[in-house]
């Protein structure tokens, strides 16, 4: 039993949203620093549980039905994530109010409260749901969290999103669902199964005829949510198209908690999932090589980042279909590479927009030198996903190609081979994240450009946090990734 009580951290957000909905109804944008203290306080549990679960995982339950326990993990994988996400939440709030501020009074041009309340209600909400999917322990709760998370989202994007955001919120939740449905078909055969939804109980499965059934299905829902090469329709669209305080949560934590999940609940299923080995190994590679190619072709500032996540994805894919320990410890510690990486990314992209109005990077140019915090954080959020020392994300790629080329060693010289590729392949990050630095910042400055200056403190801090992070975390990994790579020898072990 943890004291105080997980439940409380997770479940803080939701509790909150009530009182926000109502506080926000009378004081408008200030209500933004209410929504920030269930926040807070989820960060801050989650934080000083790090040496405690170094220690020793810990959990907690209660009996939702007779046969249905619903419960938290805290351990040496699922805490860093949940504490990524908790985090990411808590600071991007800070960046909300004077985002939001400027987007509401764009769209409605007045001091619209019900506009904030709903906005950070619903914020909330999200929050909640990503962090339950993370902790839980069976696969119904798991499923209600999962649901959960597709709900706020959808609406964020439906009421204050740009361009068509109706049409391309109901596309995000029609994608959603169905990757939903997927899953819980593969939950309810477990069930059927081995007469549980435990998730501890799923190694159950293995050697099993309905095994490989089990994992198609829940492989297929996750790399909807993942967007994946050829389920990726949805993401460009919703992650352009969102408020950039949502894009900077929708691409950097939500659609990677389906490849922590692909972790946590599949790979146990041993030998099932190496029976698909191949085709998730090609569909990564596929996925690398389309998203860096997609982002060549943009743009739009938003829509480039998009689709680098796309990319990224494949990254986080190749280290966990290697199924080492070194590969899969990287795709989870890239996971939280790129949640710091992509937020700066998102985020000063939108410090961009919140100054200039302009999201086509041909009409960009020369801002280093008017929004020199902002081109500095870009920039190294652009080493982050690049993979340039010292950032973290150096770390996390370096154990994901090491995991796929000891699989590669271990079995033949094609699959090598393909390892050999998707490294050579990240020479297109590098490519387009430095280009992009480029084209946005540096070179000369355009006339329409020359009164922009840098955005204010509540939206210039969360990028120095996040930045300071991503070169705290490189230097020294090892109170994350020591844990970590113990729980995940387990997995595999265990599945094996």
């Amino acid at each position: 039993m943890m004291y105080p009580s997980a439940w409380l951290a997770v479940l803080a957000p939701a509790v909150f949203m009530p009182f926000v909905y109502a506080v926000g109804r009378r004081i408008g944008r200030h209500v933004g620093w209410i929504a920030l203290l269930p926040l807070a306080y989820s960060t801050i549990f989650f934080a000083t549980m790090l040496p405690k679960v170094a220690l020793s995982p810990l959990s907690e339950y209660f009996y939702w039905l007779p046969e249905i326990r619903f419960g938290l993990l805290l351990d040496g994988l699922s805490l860093p994530i949940v504490l990524t996400v908790a985090l990411l939440c808590t600071i991007i709030i800070l960046y909300s109010q004077p985002y939001m501020e400027h987007k509401i009074h764009e769209e409605y041009h007045e001091e619209n409260k019900k506009a904030y309340a709903t906005y950070y209600s619903l914020y909330l909400a999200y929050a909640t749901s990503m962090m339950g999917v993370v902790l839980a322990t069976n696969l119904f709760e798991f499923y209600l969290f999962f649901e959960l998370m597709i709900i706020p989202s959808w609406a964020l994007i439906n009421i204050y999103g740009y361009g068509e955001r109706e049409k391309i919120a109901l596309m995000y939740l029609l994608w959603s669902i169905v990757g939903a449905v997927l899953f819980v078909t593969g939950a309810l055969t477990t069930y059927a199964t081995i007469h549980s939804f435990e998730i501890s109980e799923l190694k159950r499965l293995d050697g099993n005829p309905l095994a490989t059934f089990v994992t198609l299905m829940m492989l297929l829902g996750f790399f909807i949510k993942m967007a994946v090469f050829g389920l990726h329709i949805w993401l460009p669209y919703a992650h352009a198209e969102a408020p950039t305080s949502i894009s900077a949560l929708l691409s950097p934590a939500m659609i990677g908690l389906a490849a922590y999940a692909i972790v946590r609940l599949i790979i146990p299923i041993h030998s099932a999932f190496q029976s698909l080995y191949w085709p998730v190994f090609l569909w990564a590679f596929l996925t690398m090589l389309y998203g860096g190619l997609m982002v060549l072709a943009q743009n739009d500032i938003k829509r480039l980042l998009a689709y680098s996540s796309i990319s990224q994805m494949g990254y986080i894919l190749v280290g966990i279909a290697s199924s080492m320990p070194l590969g899969v410890s990287g795709a989870m510690l890239h996971y939280i590479s790129h949640g710091l990486g992509k937020a700066i990314l998102f985020l000063t992209a939108g410090t961009v927009m919140y100054r200039s109005g302009i999201r086509d990077i041909r009409s960009l140019g020369g801002l280093a030198g008017r929004m020199p915090i902002s081109a500095t954080a870009f920039l190294i959020g652009c080493m982050n996903i690049a993979g340039i020392p010292p950032t973290v994300g150096f770390i996390s790629k370096l154990m994901v190609f090491s995991g796929a080329f000891d699989r590669g060693l271990q079995a033949s010289w094609l699959e090598l081979s393909i390892s050999l590729a998707a490294l050579i392949s990240t020479a297109l990050t590098i490519a387009y994240t430095l280009w992009t630095v480029r084209r946005i910042f540096f070179g000369p400055t355009p006339e329409h450009l020359r009164d922009v200056k840098e955005a204010p403190a509540k939206m210039t801090i969360p990028l120095i946090i996040f930045s300071v992070l991503s070169i705290i975390i490189g230097i020294y990994p090892s109170f994350i990734l020591e844990p970590m790579m113990r729980t995940v020898l387990e997995l595999l072990e265990g599945g094996a």
